[in-house]
């Protein structure tokens, strides 16, 4: 069983790391269509590993609240982010909305088993990843079973939010892994320098958009 907990765990973080360095140069190539898709494909595959991996870790090596969470919350908004490019103004399928309805229920029941036990993890920390996981869960099902007409031009908007928050469970999760002598601030730091990005990226779509519809 060491072994394959070794080998299971050289896997995840090569490809974590590897998932790091694809998605930044993703985000390099954001203007140029083509390669954007390419490596937005292949941090896709690497988060994809990395996902699984994370979880044959947790249920057959160790339980780690704050990387099961991270696991849920970088395997949805991953798979939602790359859906919502690929659907882009069409609603979501029932089996989207399934899993969105699995992972929700998931990290609810996770909550209140973490909250009955007695365990060194830090709330703050925890709490704070299930609440961006709900919030993303709970858009996609309020989008799909009620306010679709309105939002569905706001795909674009979601996918950098999801493949973002995406790139930020990956960096939190080797930062608060690397870095854990300054828990839980190596845990916090990413999400917060992504969270910027985000509202950088969506505001100059925003403009860009704003511009678009003057133009016409």
């Amino acid at each position: 069983m060491q072994t394959l907990h070794t080998v299971n765990l050289v896997i995840h973080v090569s490809l974590g790391t590897l998932g790091l360095l694809l998605g930044l140069i993703t985000l390099i190539y954001q203007n140029q269509y083509q390669r954007h898709i390419r490596f937005g494909r292949y941090f896709l595959y690497a988060l994809t590993v990395v996902v699984a991996t994370a979880l044959i870790g947790i249920l057959f090596f160790r339980s780690n609240p704050f990387l099961l969470m991270l696991t849920l919350l970088g395997g949805y908004v991953g798979y939602s982010g790359y859906r919502s490019v690929r659907l882009k103004e069409k609603r979501s399928s029932p089996a989207d909305t399934l899993l969105t309805i699995s992972v929700l229920v998931a990290s609810i029941l996770y909550a209140r088993s973490i909250q009955l036990a007695a365990g060194s993890w830090s709330p703050a920390v925890i709490y704070s990843t299930m609440s961006a996981l709900w919030l993303v869960t709970g858009y996609d099902l309020i989008k799909h079973l009620w306010l679709y007409q309105r939002l569905q031009n706001w795909w674009l908007y979601e996918h950098i939010y999801k493949m973002m928050s995406a790139y930020s469970a990956l960096a939190s999760a080797f930062s608060g892994t690397v870095l854990s002598h300054f828990k839980p601030y190596s845990q916090i730091l990413p999400s917060v320098v992504c969270i910027l990005f985000i509202i950088y990226f969506i505001r100059k779509q925003i403009e860009k958009r704003m511009l678009t519809n003057l133009g016409d």
